[in-house]
């Protein structure tokens, strides 16, 4: 008898007794700690504050509108208006630290600003243009806002405007631009952390708006669920993070800042459609027809009164440059905020999306490496993703404040994939957080988080599986000397699937700035991974090879260290170098037996050294940027040591623009080195795994709200493959308009 067909659109009974009762628990448990604290009286109330001022131009003296201000260490801030002029309202009296920054612009931190009841505090600022963008603000590496100067570990942001430029369907395509990183098929590296293990586990833990989002199932990244035209920068953490964030941060973590609601009604619409170029070699052709791609979102943001919202649609279509590489994605997100005081907020957050596409697993042949096995002809997949977050924030005081937080992210898919399966998977979280700050010159983070994983899925596949993870942390953040900063952290968690696990890891970190234009950093961090439901349950049978469960998979760990230095060389030229080393214990990998039956194995211990070099340069019109990470991966078995794989020993990438009244040109260069061995399931191994040169060019044009984007992808038409048995994507050709109104 087959299993209840299951579906977080349309649940059968037991589905909703097995999840909406789960659900309303953390529901009600979320609003009974939002009416407790709102009940909470805050002294702070009857004695507020203002803090008010205007940011100009120091050439020219001009407000600037669009500049941001932020209160580090809290997570209240404003945008100056189109006079360059701002507005806190409603403040508890006391000093603050004031950081404002805006493109183009050197940002300024200012301590001490006084804030006194009754009354409101003027400041003003000028700000320096600058050749370089410098980056002000990372929020990821503490759990609050701080400067980045500050912050003791390698940070790489990605802003949203740039993103945009670049015509890229989904994130992953975007984030081999940034430096340390690279995608191998779809799953994101940082600094070779991952490797490759078939989207059933990420090493790198994925956060939107600070909330995790990995499946419940197989713990992996849905990239098509990212709302692209809603994120605002893109934060990416390098080395083990679990110190704060626990499970997943093992190597790294990215997480996606989406917009905030506007003051003004604005309204956002971008479009996007192109083509790929048919296959150089006339042997690969595999269709007549022409292969397109095209999307279309559109938002709008606004705040009326104290809420303030945020609301997207969108949709994306491709019939493939290869066969059943065609897709139909639709995706919705609304973000709603809403002020009970200047200084508490209730965000609530909703996203959604849906992809209904074919699969490619793997080419027919080496000569026909569009098509797939004629078997597979008719392999497809409906994915649907759902997510709920609710994150009630409250200042109290400038030293003390304090964050509820609770999420559902639900994912589902049915494969019609060597026979029919499917799974659904639920992941509950709550966590409540405290910030204070006892003393000027000292910083305390608190906190503690559970999850709970729910799996229901075919008996060929995962089966029926639940885990849970329970954590408390800590973080004590010293400034001895206004030159240094000191950060200690540690988090307890203890894992549960069939087996129980206990972690504990810490973290130390150390920056120092002996001049205004270097920094210094180190760092030396734990991070740990518990295996996905998928790795330690997978019952199956892909591409030809059985996979059975492993119900001994043990977590992996990792103990982290880098040293990096921060250097303007010039007021046109900036770098920054690092050396890391990682150690790994207990990787998991799908290792085959003797008789060629596969299972997720603690197999081996690990090891990567390596040196990251970024640098970005600008004379007027013309801007350069350039980064190069040589990684050293080794693997440690019993019978010796071998590459790690999956890993290229070299990466490196260089971009140009140009810019000249309203156009711009921009050129980038890719390069990684081949990957030096791969899993050891195909037999063919590392003959078509191949050194990647990759060019990408494009140009734009503003006229008036709009701004038209043109892009050659792959411009080389360069062949290449990352993974056995499948090519990469071709030449492609995109056009994009955009405008906000």
């Amino acid at each position: 008898m087959k299993p209840p067909k299951t579906s977080i659109f349309k649940p059968t009974s037991a589905w909703s007794r097995a999840q909406i009762f789960p659900t309303a628990r953390f529901a009600r448990a979320f609003c009974l700690l939002c009416l407790i604290s709102l009940a909470y009286p805050n002294p702070a109330w009857s004695q507020t504050g203002n803090l008010s001022g205007r940011i100009t131009d120091a050439e020219t003296a001009d407000g600037l509108p669009g500049a941001s201000i932020v209160l580090l260490g809290t997570q209240l801030g404003t945008l100056t208006d189109a006079n360059g002029i701002f507005r806190l309202t409603g403040l508890p009296p006391g000093d603050y630290t004031l950081s404002i920054s805006m493109v183009g612009y050197t940002p300024k931190v200012h301590k001490n600003v006084g804030v006194l009841s009754d009354s409101t505090t003027l400041y003003n600022a000028d700000l320096t243009p600058t050749a370089i963008e410098m980056p002000a603000l990372v929020v990821t590496a503490s759990k609050r806002p701080r400067n980045l100067v500050d912050v003791s570990t390698s940070v790489s942001l990605l802003d949203g405007e740039t993103l945009r430029l670049q015509n890229s369907v989904s994130l992953d395509e975007s984030l081999d631009y940034a430096p340390g990183v690279h995608m191998v098929s779809g799953q994101v590296n940082i600094r070779g952390s991952s490797g490759y293990s078939r989207g059933t586990g990420s090493r790198v833990l994925l956060l939107i708006d600070g909330f995790p989002a990995l499946s419940a199932d197989n713990s992996d990244i849905k990239w098509d669920a990212i709302p692209m035209d809603q994120i605002d920068r893109v934060e990416i953490i390098k080395g083990a993070g679990s110190a704060l964030y626990g499970t997943g941060a093992l190597g790294g973590i990215i997480n996606i800042l989406t917009r905030k609601p506007t003051a003004r009604p604005e309204t956002r619409v971008y479009m996007m459609a192109g083509f790929y170029s048919p296959p150089r070699f006339p042997e690969w052709s595999w269709t007549s027809h022409r292969r397109y791609l095209q999307g279309i979102d559109i938002s709008h943001s606004r705040t009326e009164g104290n809420l303030g919202i945020v609301v997207s649609v969108g949709q994306k279509w491709t019939n493939g440059y290869r066969e059943n590489d065609w897709y139909k994605r639709y995706k919705g997100f609304g973000k709603f905020q809403y002020q009970f005081t200047p200084t508490t907020t209730l965000t609530t957050t909703l996203n959604w999306a849906i992809n209904d596409h074919g699969v490619f697993i793997q080419w027919k042949d080496r000569n026909e490496p569009l098509e797939v096995p004629i078997p597979n002809q008719n392999d497809k997949t409906i994915s649907r993703k759902l997510n709920l977050n609710l994150d009630l924030y409250r200042l109290l005081s400038p030293q003390t404040g304090y964050r509820i937080k609770t999420f559902v992210y639900g994912t589902d898919f049915d494969n019609d994939v060597e026979g029919k399966s499917g799974s659904t998977a639920y992941k509950f979280g709550q966590e409540a957080q405290l910030d204070l700050q006892p003393v000027p010159k000292a910083a305390l983070t608190f906190g503690a988080e559970w999850i709970y994983d729910w799996v229901r899925s075919s008996p060929n596949l995962f089966g029926r599986h639940t885990g849970s993870n329970l954590a408390a942390y800590g973080q004590v953040e010293l400034e001895p000397t206004p030159d240094v900063n000191l950060s200690l952290g540690m988090r307890y968690d203890r894992n549960k699937t069939d087996r129980t696990e206990h972690s504990f890891s810490p973290k130390i970190g150390l920056a120092y700035r002996p001049t205004e234009i270097t920094s210094l950093r180190t760092t030396l961090g734990w991070g740990f991974r518990g295996p996905s439901i998928a790795e330690i349950y997978t019952d199956a049978i892909f591409s030809g090879v059985p996979i059975i469960p492993n119900p001994d998979l043990k977590a992996e760990r990792s103990l982290s260290f880098e040293v990096g230095i921060n250097q303007h060389i010039t007021p046109y030229l900036r770098a920054d170098l690092a050396a890391f080393w990682t150690r790994y214990e207990n990787l998991i990998e799908a290792s085959p037996d003797p008789s060629g039956t596969v299972s997720f194995r603690n197999v081996s211990r690990g090891k990567i050294a390596g040196l990251e070099i970024s640098a970005q340069a600008s004379f007027g019109p013309l801007g350069w940027e350039g980064n190069y990470t040589w990684i050293d991966a080794t693997e440690n078995l019993s019978t010796g040591s071998q590459p790690l794989p999956y890993r290229p020993r070299h990466i490196a990438s260089s971009g140009v623009q140009l810019m000249f009244g309203r156009f711009t040109l921009a050129g980038r260069f890719t390069y990684r080195s081949a990957i030096q061995r791969a899993s050891g399931l195909f037999p063919e191994g590392n003959r078509d795994l191949i050194a990647i040169y990759r060019m990408d060019l494009s140009g734009s044009y503003d006229f008036g709200p709009l701004t038209a984007t043109a892009k050659i992808h792959n411009a080389l038409e360069y062949n290449y493959t990352q993974v056995e048995r499948n090519l990469g994507p071709p030449r492609r050709f995109t056009l994009s308009l955009s405008g906000s109104f």
